[in-house]
């Protein structure tokens, strides 16, 4: 019971290491932002948005 507090502490940052896992699926990191290619005949997933400056889709 001492070192309930350690454990618990040790359990909130592998959480918050966990939580912050860097970009989604099919998206890869790129100057400070998460992008993927745009199909040709489609739009970009959701949650993304076309860069035009970056011919990418940038995730929001």
């Amino acid at each position: 019971m001492k070192f309930l507090w350690f454990i618990t502490f040790l359990l909130a940052l592998v959480g918050m290491i966990a939580g912050d896992a860097g970009c989604p699926k099919n998206f890869k990191p790129q100057n400070n932002k998460c992008v993927t290619t745009r199909p040709i005949h489609g739009d970009c997933p959701k949650g993304s948005t076309y860069s035009a400056a970056l011919n990418l889709c940038v995730q929001n």
